[in-house]
Parts: C-alpha cells; sequence; structure tokens
C-alpha cells in the first residue's frame, strides 16, 4: 500500500503517511437465488470449516429446498465431510 514514488519540492524529502499493514478480515458469505440474496452471514476473521460448518447447519440448510443446486468455489473449509451430508439430507445438490 505504500507508494514508491512521489513529488517534493527540489532538495526536499518527501513525507507522506501510509498505512502500515493493520489489517482486520471481515468474510461475507450468503445463498444467491435467482430472485433474492439469502441466509446471509458477515463474521470478522477468516472463513474456515468450522464457521462454515456452523453457517451450513444452522443458517443456510433451513433455507434449502429439494431440487436447490448448491455451488461453492474451491475453498477448503467447503469440502469437509459434513458439507455434501448437509446439504442432500435436505434435498439439494452439489455439482
Amino acid at each position: 500500500m505504500a507508494r514508491r514514488y512521489g513529488r517534493s519540492p527540489r532538495g526536499q524529502r518527501l513525507v507522506a503517511a501510509i498505512a502500515h499493514s493493520h489489517w482486520k478480515t471481515t468474510t461475507f458469505v450468503a445463498g444467491l437465488r435467482h430472485n433474492q440474496l439469502t441466509a446471509p452471514l458477515v463474521i470478522d476473521g477468516p472463513m474456515n470449516a468450522t464457521p462454515f460448518g456452523a453457517y451450513l447447519e444452522q443458517i443456510l440448510a433451513p433455507t434449502l429446498a429439494p431440487g436447490d443446486i448448491v455451488v461453492m468455489d474451491n475453498l477448503s473449509a467447503y469440502k469437509g465431510v459434513g458439507v455434501r451430508q448437509a446439504t442432500q439430507a435436505r434435498g439439494a445438490t452439489l455439482p
């Protein structure tokens, strides 16, 4: 985030404020249907298997109906053993 180049009067050193990498990670996950956004969740921190498992069981799974298709990206937290079982228990499928 620090600029590598800048301008200052000739013979004077450039002084500029920069961010010093004190970042907080916020994760947003939700279900997307053709007509609405469903089961949103915001957590402070990165997504891993523990919060995703809780999200799936407590928030997303109750909104699933038989015939729904659940598509996820390649995050390792989504590849747990219980993920496929929890979605198929509600009649939804994972491609």
